[in-house]
C-alpha cells in the first residue's frame, strides 16, 4: 500500500545549469508512461521516485516536474488515498500558478482537481465554491463546450448534492444532460454517468414532500429509462419502486414489458420514445 503521507515537493533552488539534453527528457516520460501501466499501488511507488528525479534534472518548476507530481497526486488517489492526493496537490498548485501562470491548463487540471478531491475527502461546500470558481476560467481556456469543462459541470452537481441541496444538483443535470448529449453524442461514457445521476435525483427530489409537485421533464424519463436499461440497482425492490415511480409520473401503465422488450441496439432516448410516444409527450408537470 502507499504511504499514508505524500513525499513533500522538493524545496525551491537554482536550476540546472544548461538546459538537459532531449534524450533525458525523452527517457523520464517514457518511464513516466510506463508507470501508468502499472496497478495503482506500484504506480505510487514508482511515480514517487520518478517525481524527486525528475525535479533533480529539470527543476522544480520545469512543466514536466510539476505534471509527474500532478499525476503521482493522482495515483496516490487511486491507490485509495484521497487526503494523501489532497494534500499533494495543495501543495503543488501554487508552485503551478507560479511557473505557468493561473490560466494555463496544466494549471486549471491541478485546479481542478484539488477542487474534487476537497469534496472527495468530506468537504462538499468547498469544493462547490472551487468549482463555481473554476468553471468560468476553464470555459474561457478549453471552450465552453470541452468535454473537460462539461465533466467539471457534472462533478459541480455531484458536490452540490453532497452538500444536501439535490434540487439544485437536478436542477444543473437537467441543464447539463441534453447540452451532453448534444455535443458528445449517444453512447458518450460523460453521458451515460450524468444521464444516471439525473434519473436518481430526480427520483430522490420527485418523492420527497418538497418536489412531489415537481414536474418531470423529457430528460429526465429518458434517464429513468436508462436507468432500467443498465439496471442501475443494487436491488429488485429498488427497481420497483423506481419503475412505480416512473409510471405514476407519466400516467403510463406496462412500462418494464416497453422497456425491456425494446430492441438492444436502440439508445435509451429511443426506447423512452417508443414506450412513451414521443410525438404526444405533454412535458413537465405531468
Amino acid at each position: 500500500m502507499p504511504p499514508a503521507v505524500p513525499p513533500a515537493v522538493p524545496p525551491a533552488g537554482p536550476p540546472p545549469a544548461g538546459a538537459p539534453a532531449g534524450d533525458v527528457r525523452a527517457g523520464l516520460l517514457r518511464r513516466r508512461l510506463a508507470a501508468g501501466q502499472a496497478g495503482p499501488a506500484e504506480a505510487v511507488v514508482l511515480m514517487d521516485a520518478l517525481a524527486r528525479e525528475t525535479a533533480a534534472l529539470l527543476g522544480r518548476y520545469d512543466r514536466d516536474t510539476l505534471t509527474t507530481w500532478r499525476e503521482l497526486a493522482w495515483y496516490r488517489d487511486e491507490a485509495g488515498d484521497p487526503a494523501g492526493a489532497l494534500q499533494l496537490l495543495a501543495q503543488l498548485t501554487p508552485d503551478l500558478v507560479q511557473a505557468l501562470g493561473p490560466g494555463d491548463p496544466d494549471t486549471l487540471q491541478a485546479r481542478y482537481e484539488l477542487a474534487v478531491l476537497v469534496g472527495t475527502t468530506g468537504n462538499a461546500p468547498a469544493a462547490v465554491q472551487q468549482l463555481s470558481s473554476l468553471l468560468p476560467e476553464l470555459a474561457a481556456v478549453l471552450g465552453p463546450y470541452d468535454q473537460r469543462v462539461l465533466k467539471a459541470q457534472h462533478d459541480l452537481a455531484l458536490q452540490i448534492a453532497d452538500t444536501g441541496d439535490v434540487a439544485g444538483a437536478l436542477a444543473c443535470l437537467q441543464h447539463l444532460v441534453p447540452l451532453v448529449q448534444q455535443v458528445l453524442g449517444e453512447g458518450h461514457p460523460l453521458l451515460d454517468e450524468a444521464r444516471l445521476d439525473l434519473g436518481r435525483y430526480s427520483e430522490l427530489w420527485g418523492t420527497s414532500p418538497a418536489g412531489r409537485g415537481a414536474g418531470l421533464g423529457w430528460p429526465e424519463v429518458v434517464a429513468l429509462v436508462h436507468r432500467f436499461q443498465v439496471w442501475d440497482f443494487a436491488t429488485d425492490k429498488e427497481a420497483d419502486a423506481c419503475l412505480k415511480y416512473l409510471e405514476r409520473r407519466t400516467g403510463r401503465r406496462d412500462l418494464m414489458d416497453r422497456i425491456f422488450l425494446a430492441p438492444e441496439c436502440l439508445t435509451a432516448e429511443q426506447v423512452a420514445a417508443a414506450a412513451f410516444g414521443r410525438a404526444g409527450w405533454a412535458g413537465p408537470g405531468l
